[in-house]
């Protein structure tokens, strides 16, 4: 086939010609178009008109108010003869004529030729009149398939070329499923994929398939007859119902019966006073806290019992940064897309991906910029960005212009309409009424989660019979209960929900690479810590002030025999006090700020897939060898121009005892410290915890006095690092030799058998708040993903 295409656009004498040199071309209303259109049924981005393997293909951008051939939807066509499409609506939405250089004009009655690809695979551009409905059921019932494939005796189904079905997302493996004849019907093998294969929203390793059977890889829904697939892109656009939502806590309603129903590709701005359930709303929509009654159903299709499926193609933006700001917009961004997609995704696509998502919310220009440097605005466009990554069909936000003044509000809010207007539902929580005209939809919220008005902004102030939204807010906030009658009064019975509580279904969470997860958390934690300097600086310096205090002590005898009669003296003793409370102090200065500067990025990020188990030993490994150098460096400048200990009992080196003996013992208060940060809200919480945590350590340690026959307090010694830690140290230097008046302590005693005890009860302990912090890490999961577990 000619590699130049003529397009006829309205309003213009002539054809254009298009040539395939000219790489991928955009149509639409928008002016960067390469083929703009002057008409509002036309989306800003619809169409993306591609050339490969010799054959000219036009795709529906998932415009809002799509694409017809001869009356029907069509998603995808191939252009092998002269066609007619129309955009925007099928009867007289304007035309554009598409012809291969050479072939014959198109009927002027507008039809087209739309041609079949492969042998395997069918574009039908929906069912003639009089035709069966599409299979499927309730999810197939009004919908045109994008592609069918019919099944053989095994089909490969993936994103590499070499496929029987090839699938271009990035969701979707390399070779992701088999589909294989089993008997006399047909069974799916997922091929060990990082986000899974799902049948009916559940996930399968292997299944077998009945008539009517959902099946879902990445982006793409298929529907299976019992002998063909039917392809369902989830490309965004999807419609968002509530039906009779209900959140109580405590005796407190904080969402009473909340339905609406969203259109696909709208822009809804869920408004109201502080109270009235906005948040808990948003929760319950996106599946994170779900309603304790009441369905959301995506696409006809119920959220909370496929959540595993579904959650893939919701995105949410909190009202917290979900972006480390010590990086930048392009390093974040690939981070977060490692992450997110598969480990046969190559760099080259990923950045490929990440560039299209800043090209779309205008931040080229600032990619490699720290995001910290970036404005208010900005920042929450980079926000945006990462949710855009695996292109869900869903964006939720979360107050994102909380904080903006009115210019940067404003840009925020249409940047919003421009992404719905490309093919999304967007969602956004706002306390703003400045722009809600840009919306297609309001929703106020009053206090104790009643619904006050659902409806188009323009109707808005009408309803309330008010002058501005000021008085909205005013109305609603003294009246709750009337408002909520009275627009209950007009709200459709059909939307009315049942009021019994539902069960979540059960079902295991994906696949997510967890030592790939580990890597890529490990690499962005060591990232993160060198981009903040004065962090890594003061991690820095802390062991090496630390140490200089050691220099503090008097005497000249450091850690060795004293050479002078009585050949006994305090310093040794002294001085391993402040080797372990000063590791004490150095772990828990490290962990004790670590979750609670990134408790809303991993909330975010394991809602999506991070495996916390990955997400804990990456931290570990990353605080084991920066311990290990704090550790060296404490010991040996603390140490320098002392005596050593005479002997060592295990490593054979005296200082290299003692620095593995101090580098336990700060990671044990390295994972005391992210216990603690875990349950902590705020920074600012954790200086008093830190100031307690170590004065504790120092009085329990047993260098201070003697805790050995103390009732209560040396069962409580038992369960400080420092008490362990210095056992060791003080059986490596021996000090019951040293000290002026030895303490009765077993523990301190210059054997084998002494240090190792130590040592491992020490690891122990570091073993037991690993596992705390990766229990305590469940607070912060998604309510369907604890309530799974517990099934």
């Amino acid at each position: 086939m000619s590699g130049t295409l003529l397009v006829g656009v309205p309003g213009e004498g002539g054809e254009r010609r298009v040539t395939a040199a000219g790489g991928p071309l955009r149509i639409g209303r928008d002016p960067l178009c390469s083929i703009v259109l002057d008409d509002s049924r036309a989306s800003r981005e619809h169409l993306e008109l591609t050339y490969r393997t010799g054959r000219w293909h036009l795709r529906d951008l998932a415009s809002r108010n799509g694409t017809f051939v001869d009356g029907r939807q069509v998603h995808e066509l191939e252009i092998t003869t002269a066609c007619a499409v129309r955009l925007g609506d099928a009867v007289d939405g304007p035309v554009l004529t598409f012809r291969p250089d050479g072939a014959p004009a198109a009927p002027p009655t507008g039809t087209g030729s739309v041609q079949p690809g492969p042998s395997t695979q069918v574009r039908p551009s929906g069912p003639g009149p009089g035709a069966e409905p599409p299979p499927g059921g309730r999810f197939a019932a009004g919908r045109v398939p994008s592609a069918s494939y019919r099944a053989a005796d095994r089909v490969r189904i993936g994103r590499a070329p070499d496929n029987d079905i090839v699938l271009d997302d990035l969701l979707v493996s390399r070779h992701h499923a088999d589909l294989v004849r089993d008997g006399a019907g047909f069974r799916v093998i997922d091929l060990g994929t990082r986000n899974g294969t799902y049948v009916n929203g559940r996930q399968v390793e292997q299944a077998a398939l009945s008539g009517g059977d959902l099946l879902s890889f990445g982006h793409h829904q298929m529907v299976f007859d019992g002998a063909v697939l039917h392809d369902y892109v989830d490309a965004g656009r999807v419609s968002l119902r509530a039906e009779g939502l209900c959140v109580t806590v405590g005796g407190r309603t904080l969402l009473a019966d909340v339905s609406f129903e969203l259109d696909e590709c709208s822009l809804l701005a869920v408004v109201g006073p502080s109270g009235a359930g906005k948040s808990t709303l948003l929760g319950a929509l996106t599946g994170n806290r779900p309603a304790q009654s009441g369905t959301v159903r995506y696409q006809d299709r119920d959220l909370y019992a496929e959540y595993a499926d579904l959650r893939h193609r919701i995105g949410l933006v909190p009202q917290d940064d979900i972006l480390h700001r010590q990086l930048t917009v392009r390093r974040a961004l690939r981070y977060a897309a490692g992450l997110r997609f598969g480990a046969d995704v190559t760099p080259a696509e990923r950045d490929r991906r990440i560039d299209e998502v800043l090209g779309q919310l205008a931040l080229t220009a600032h990619a490699d910029q720290r995001i910290d440097t970036l404005s208010g605005g900005q920042r929450k466009r980079t926000s945006v960005a990462l949710e855009l990554l695996t292109e869900p069909s869903l964006l939720f936000l979360d107050e994102p212009t909380s904080g903006l003044d009115p210019a940067l509000d404003r840009d925020v809010m249409h940047g919003l309409r421009e992404l719905a207007d490309r093919g999304r539902t967007v969602v956004v929580v706002t306390h703003s009424p400045l722009h809600l005209n840009v919306c297609d939809r309001v929703l106020v919220l009053a206090r104790g989660g009643k619904v006050a008005y659902f409806g188009p902004p323009e109707e808005l102030l009408d309803f309330f019979g008010a002058a501005e939204y000021a008085d909205v807010f005013t109305a609603v906030a003294a009246e709750p209960d009337v408002w909520a009658a009275r627009f209950a009064a007009t709200r459709p019975q059909a939307l009315a929900a049942p009021g019994a509580e539902r069960a979540v279904a059960a079902a295991a969470p994906p696949r997510q690479g967890w030592w790939r997860q580990m890597a890529i958390v490990s690499r962005r934690t060591v990232a993160v810590t060198l981009a903040d300097r004065l962090y890594a600086a003061l991690s820095l310096g802390l062991p090496v002030g630390l140490a200089a205090l050691l220099h503090v002590v008097p005497g000249a005898d450091g850690l060795g025999l004293p050479a002078q009669p009585p050949g006994r003296s305090t310093e040794a003793a002294e001085l391993l006090v402040i080797l372990i409370t000063g590791a004490i102090f150095i772990g828990l200065a490290g962990g004790i700020r670590e979750f609670v500067g990134e408790g809303a990025i991993y909330r975010r990020e394991r809602a999506v897939g991070m495996a916390p188990g990955a997400y804990l030993s990456a931290k570990l490994i990353v605080f084991a060898v920066l311990n290990a150098f704090q550790a060296a460096l404490f010991v040996l400048l603390g140490l320098f121009g002392r005596p050593a200990p005479r002997e060592a009992l295990v490593l054979g080196v005296p200082l290299v005892e003692l620095i593995v003996v101090v580098w336990l013992t700060t990671l044990a208060a390295t994972a005391l410290g992210l216990l603690v940060s875990v349950y902590v809200s705020t920074s600012e919480q954790t200086m008093p915890v830190l100031v307690g945590l170590v004065m504790a350590q120092l009085v329990l340690c047993g260098g201070l006095f003697d805790v050995v026959g103390r009732a209560g307090i040396e069962q409580l010694s038992w369960l400080a690092p420092a008490r362990w830690g210095y056992a060791a140290a003080a059986s490596t230097v021996d000090l019951r030799a040293i000290m002026l008046k030895p303490a009765p302590d077993a523990l301190w005693a210059h054997t084998t058998g002494a240090w190792n005890w130590a040592m491992v009860v020490l690891a122990g302990q570091t073993v037991l708040l690993s596992g705390a912090v990766r229990w305590a890490l469940r607070r912060h999961e998604p309510a369907l993903e604890s309530r799974r577990k517990r099934t």
